[in-house]
């Protein structure tokens, strides 16, 4: 719970009205947060499987803010499996989420919830993927891409892109995840705000997608390093009526008779996003206890994105 995006997530959790548990490895970090924010707090290992087991006796779900998830989702997710608690984390790695929806069965059996990418990567691409791939009668090609806007870069994500980077680039053709160079298939797409340059990426949003509608070929995009996002025009006058922050989402769907249909979602800073979507992702769990290793638009339903306060859809569906 100490780290950047886990502080937020805390502090929203607070503002909601809840009582988290906090934890985390650094006992001297979490203590402070903890105290800060008057709530219960643990120290947490992940080495000591039984160890980690008892420590969720109490509890009835986990929301994992520690990155890199590769060293932290397995750990967890088999704790809360063994205790029969609900997973969910913010991750966005491909590798992760290959392995955590290979748990669907497991889950079921245990009747929990195991859910990687409650934030903004995953829902803004996920939620919009399903309502495309609706709209065509159930997409048969299938493209996302996000572009964040963040206030600050939070420590974790180079440790998780550099710990990523040796995996490469990966598509999903004929319903199955395909290499590729990275940094190849540069395309422009148009968002809200101006033309946008996005590159396949290896996230966590193949496998969401692909679990979410089923598309045989998927393509999860972001946005090329270094491309500048457009300001806004100094003759605009609705400049200075813009939020300071502008992230947004983007899925364009190709149904089986070749109906095309594109969806775009805007919304405010990433992080805070994520803060509050991963909140309303666990209010959602608790409600329904849905079973199964899930992708959030699969268990919550494409307009879950639309109760993030700030967020908008738009389409080109007739």
């Amino acid at each position: 719970a100490a780290g950047y995006t886990g502080t937020l997530i805390a502090q929203h959790a607070r503002q909601r009205g809840h009582q988290p548990l906090l934890a985390g490895r650094s006992a001297a970090a979490v203590t402070a947060l903890a105290e800060r924010l008057g709530l219960p707090y643990r120290e947490l290992s992940l080495d000591d499987p039984a160890a980690l087991t008892a420590a969720l006796a109490d509890v009835d779900l986990v929301l994992n803010a520690a990155g890199p998830f590769l060293n932290t989702a397995g750990p967890l997710a088999e704790a809360c499996l063994r205790a029969g608690v609900h997973y969910l984390d913010i991750g966005n790695e491909l590798q992760v989420f290959r392995a955590l929806y290979d748990l669907d069965e497991r889950a079921r059996q245990a009747g929990i919830t195991i859910m990687p990418g409650a934030g903004f990567g995953v829902i803004a691409t996920n939620c919009l993927a399903r309502y495309v791939s609706d709209a065509v009668g159930g997409a048969a090609v299938l493209e996302v891409a996000t572009r964040a806007a963040v206030a600050q870069q939070g420590p974790g994500v180079a440790a998780t892109r550099q710990q990523n980077m040796p995996y490469g680039g990966w598509i999903r053709q004929a319903g199955h995840l395909q290499p590729c160079p990275l940094g190849s298939g540069i395309i422009t797409i148009t968002l809200p705000d101006g033309p946008c340059l996005i590159m396949p990426l290896p996230t966590g949003d193949l496998e969401a997608a692909f679990q979410a509608t089923g598309a045989a070929d998927v393509t999860a995009y972001g946005a090329v390093p270094g491309d500048p996002a457009p300001g806004p025009k100094a003759s605009d006058p609705a400049a200075d009526q813009r939020p300071a922050y502008q992230s947004f989402g983007w899925a364009r769907a190709t149904g089986p008779d070749g109906a095309t249909t594109q969806a775009w979602l805007q919304t405010g800073e990433s992080y805070a996003f994520t803060a509050t979507a991963s909140i309303r992702a666990v209010e959602e769990t608790l409600a329904r206890s849905p079973s199964g290793a899930l992708s959030p638009a699969a268990a919550f339903g494409a307009d879950f994105v639309l109760t993030i306060p700030g967020t908008s859809r738009t389409d080109t569906i007739p």
